[in-house]
């Protein structure tokens, strides 16, 4: 959600950061509603999963309802803080909450549909950030942002093929899938992701974002090895302690605003 503002040069913008923030937390509640709702729907097949069986839910911690009042609680605080940001955001947080349901309930047994549709989650994030600040909605964010949660929800449903003697056990679809295939699909989307990117970069009249592209490569192929190397494809939060990924974030990020930034306008509203 926090891709727009960059994007849009709008870093200094003090009341765009106010309805951002709203909309984060606004988003942050609907999504915790809808993981609660996913996990109690899927408690047999967690307590048959080797991670996720700790889950507090799955493992008893918490019970049944609790979590479903807390899920409530959840829910109409996030709709009544995304009603204050307008109705187009309202509406594609209700889009958000929709689709969570209907994987949860169904289309989540459905092969190539499940990542697609957690993929589709990420999209209307980045969405709902742009529509937040009220700035231009670039198709490249889009696409960018699809690409990237794609290869991120392949890994993932590798890593699972991989942890589980008998996918089948912990879910139907996880069956479906194989690790050959699931390679052939991460490489064919990583490598459209690098092309989008680099589209990107070139279409913009400033030819000098093009010297975000090595980090932006090096991210690619660093989480292709860890994918293979590791256990982050389960948990892709722990990109966040591998130092590699970590230095060369950050120096996409500097280098991505030091371009996006530059110009006199910017120069002199940061200098102020």
């Amino acid at each position: 959600m926090f891709l727009g503002i960059v994007f849009s040069r709008n870093l200094l913008n003090v009341d765009a950061w106010i309805n951002l923030l709203l909309g984060v937390g606004a988003f942050t509640a609907i999504a915790g509603a809808s993981y609660i709702f996913n996990d109690i729907n899927d408690l047999e097949e967690d307590r048959n999963h080797p991670e996720k069986q700790h889950r507090p839910i799955a493992s008893g911690q918490v019970s049944i309802p609790v979590a479903v009042a807390f899920g409530a609680l959840l829910a109409l605080a996030g709709l009544g803080a995304a009603y204050t940001l307008g109705p187009i955001f309202f509406a594609v947080l209700l889009a958000y909450l929709g689709q969570n349901a209907l994987y949860s309930l169904y289309l989540k047994q459905l092969v190539f549909v499940d990542v697609i549709l957690v993929a589709v989650g990420f999209v209307l994030r980045a969405i709902a950030g742009v529509i937040a600040i009220e700035v231009f909605l670039s198709p490249w964010l889009i696409v960018s942002t699809f690409l990237l949660a794609l290869v991120l929800a392949l890994g993932k449903r590798r890593n699972e093929l991989e942890l589980t003697s008998n996918p089948r056990d912990s879910r139907e679809v996880i069956g479906e899938y194989s690790k050959g295939n699931l390679d052939q699909l991460l490489v064919m989307t990583m490598a459209t992701l690098l092309m989008a990117y680099s589209l990107y970069t070139f279409s913009r009249t400033d030819p000098t974002m093009m010297t975000t592209l090595p980090f932006a490569f090096f991210g690619v192929f660093r989480y292709h090895h860890l994918v293979h190397t590791t256990d982050v494809a389960g948990q892709p939060e722990y990109l966040l302690t591998d130092r590699p990924s970590i230095v060369n974030l950050a120096l996409w990020g500097l280098v991505a605003i030091a371009v996006l930034y530059n110009t006199p306008e910017l120069a002199a509203e940061v200098l102020r």
